[in-house]
């Protein structure tokens, strides 16, 4: 049997106020969709974090009843659970008419003592066990047991709930939502917490022979044959986001894994030099997402603007320059005044002169800010 992992697609996302769905539609239409069609899965697994909030914008939910239908369409089975960005309620209505069409939707912890068995097309079986991702109240409540004092532990009880259904004769395959202590986090993951308390220990899917991981956004390996897919794209500029991927599992042998690349419409680029430098830079990465730090030694005026000619997907700047003289000014006589609230407007212009312009301020400077004070009206009243 063949099971292709995906997780956290985060559809209807918006990174630095740049809506990412045309990049998402991207990778549904031609990444995900045309995969299916090359590698022939007997089962898709997509583990949690659907949608990036849990009031998601119709756009999305009409991009994921697409894939849905598409899905459908090459009889192909969905197995899917909710993350903790998505809203579980909202995935009850459709889940029951799903099931009828191969497209399982887990949303709640009790979903994992019912496991979907699924039957390949050469007639190998594999039983799969969906938990959701849950709060510590959600699993004490499950399990009757008001002990529970972490993630850890809520999960080993859940386990114990379901020991008898584990089976000998096929593999036995756990999709959650969680952390694993250890794992390498970015900037692009929220929930996760800090700490061991919302953590699970890398041990404890042992009892699985596949588990299929979600909420951790790169791909990587948790323990023995539990792995994250992570994200299909890149949703922060954070260098701990790795190339983005699918993992395709084969049970026939030996758990193998392929990894399958994804290419994005855009990538995610920190880009660094003197202004000059990053304009003449060539043309090949002018379309993606771009984080651009500006390392001159003096200020340079609307940069943003300027650079957006050359990178129209601009997201975000830094000007070194400026980062370093307002830290460096935080500390002069200035700065230190401002912040006992001991300096007048007047002197604060002429500190900003100073310490951010490098330029003294002259009567004529100070007396057009007295001019423009006036007019405004504003005074300490």
């Amino acid at each position: 049997m063949k099971i292709l992992h995906t997780s956290d697609w985060h559809l209807g996302k918006i990174v630095m106020v740049r809506p990412m769905l045309d990049d998402q539609r991207h990778f549904i239409e031609n990444v995900f969709l045309p995969a299916l069609d090359e590698h022939a899965p007997d089962v898709i697994v997509l583990a949690g974090d659907i949608f990036d909030r849990s009031i998601a914008p119709i756009p999305a939910i009409d991009l994921f009843e697409k894939a849905l239908y598409r899905i459908a369409e090459k009889g192909i089975p969905l197995i899917a659970v909710s993350g903790n960005h998505d809203s579980a309620g909202r995935l009850l209505p459709a889940s029951r008419l799903l099931r009828s069409s191969g497209i399982y939707l887990a949303h709640s912890v009790s979903d994992i003592l019912e496991p979907i068995e699924i039957t390949a097309r050469d007639g190998s079986r594999a039983r799969f066990f969906c938990l959701p991702y849950f709060d510590i109240t959600m699993a004490k409540d499950f399990t009757g047991r008001a002990e529970l004092g972490n993630m850890n532990e809520a999960y080993r009880a859940i386990f114990e709930m379901i020991g008898d259904r584990l089976t000998d004769d096929c593999p036995n395959i756990l999709v959650t939502h969680c952390t694993v202590t250890g794992s390498l986090t970015c900037e692009s993951e929220s929930g996760i917490s800090v700490g061991g308390a919302q953590q699970v220990s890398s041990d404890i899917f042992s009892g699985f022979d596949l588990t299929c991981l979600g909420h951790i956004h790169s791909p990587q390996r948790a323990s023995g044959h539990a792995r994250y897919s992570g994200s299909p794209l890149r949703y922060s500029f954070d260098s701990n986001e790795r190339d983005k991927k699918m993992l395709l599992y084969d049970t026939s042998a030996g758990m193998s894994v392929t990894e399958i690349p994804i290419l994005p419409a855009r990538e995610m680029r920190v880009i660094r030099g003197t202004f000059e430098e990053l304009i003449d830079v060539p043309d090949n990465f002018s379309q993606d997402y771009i984080y651009a730090v500006v390392d001159d030694d003096h200020l340079i005026f609307e940069p943003m603007a300027r650079l957006r000619e050359k990178y129209p997907n601009l997201l975000n700047l830094e000007q070194t320059y400026l980062t370093r003289t307002v830290s460096e000014g935080a500390d002069s006589d200035v700065g230190r005044r401002i912040a006992a609230n001991a300096i007048t407007d007047e002197e604060i212009v002429a500190g900003f002169l100073r310490d951010i312009c490098k330029r003294e301020p002259t009567e004529e400077m100070m007396s057009f800010f007295r001019e423009i004070s006036e007019e405004t009206g504003d005074d300490d009243d």
